[in-house]
């Protein structure tokens, strides 16, 4: 009789464990760096329902880390990258491949970079200024571009002073070093030089934005040029062929 209560207790203590073993799956992938290098020691954590499932990605950014049903929250973290957080929605046990992650490492300073072969190139910061006649107010670019020799390009916005990044628009120069004008005279009629770039969220002060850009020179500014513009301040480049 002790032993057969004994075995019972045994399978009480178990039973939670079997469950668990019932319920979880497991998610697999990749880590890597915004260079498209494998990305080893990060830490991967998997939250759903009150548990939690720790692991390190491996020597090539490989991981793999269980789960319960339900919600599941699976983060990213390394020191010097900006952590990254999946939410999953999970109601069955399954293997999962969530496929590559990027972890973007956080650049030495804010400002706005474009993302090399291995490494940031930082881009210029310059002045725009403003000349006004009874028919237009032009907008000229004052400062040295930074040279970059592609046209498909994908700039990191690191802010540390504002968590706002969205808030640039983005000119070509001409030969005169114009941004356009803003006409009075016979009717106000914006003729600025803009030109419309992908904007992606990565963080509350981190953004990736993408163009791909002819030869030229062009000019990233801070807020939008507008009828009260003046002077201010952004971000000078040029697209070399």
């Amino acid at each position: 009789m002790l032993r057969k209560i004994y075995v019972f207790a045994i399978i009480l203590l178990l039973a939670p464990k079997i469950l668990y073993a019932f319920e979880s799956g497991t998610l697999r992938g990749r880590v890597i760096d915004g260079f498209a290098k494998p990305l080893p020691f990060v830490n991967t954590v998997a939250v759903s329902d009150g548990s939690k499932s720790e692991t390190s990605s491996d020597s090539s950014g490989q991981f793999s880390v269980s789960y319960n049903l339900g919600n599941v929250k699976l983060t990213f973290n390394k020191q010097g990258y900006i952590p990254v957080y999946i939410p999953l929605s999970l109601d069955e046990k399954i293997e999962l491949s969530v496929g590559d992650i990027t972890l973007w490492k956080i650049p030495p300073k804010g400002g706005l970079f474009v993302v090399g072969d291995g490494d940031y190139i930082e881009i210029s910061n310059a002045t725009y200024y403003s000349e006004s006649s009874s028919k237009e107010r032009r907008f000229y670019v004052k400062g040295s571009p930074t040279v970059i020799k592609r046209q498909k390009l994908t700039f990191l916005d690191f802010q540390t002073d504002n968590p706002l990044v969205v808030g640039k628009t983005l000119y070509s120069v001409d030969s005169k070093g114009s941004l356009g004008s803003i006409a009075f005279y016979p009717s106000q009629k914006y003729l600025l030089n803009e030109e419309g770039d992908t904007y992606t969220k990565i963080a509350d002060n981190v953004g990736m934005r993408k163009i791909n850009l002819p030869p030229g020179r062009y000019f990233y500014c801070v807020g939008e040029l507008t009828i009260r513009s003046k002077n201010g301040l952004g971000f000078f480049f040029e697209v070399s062929s």
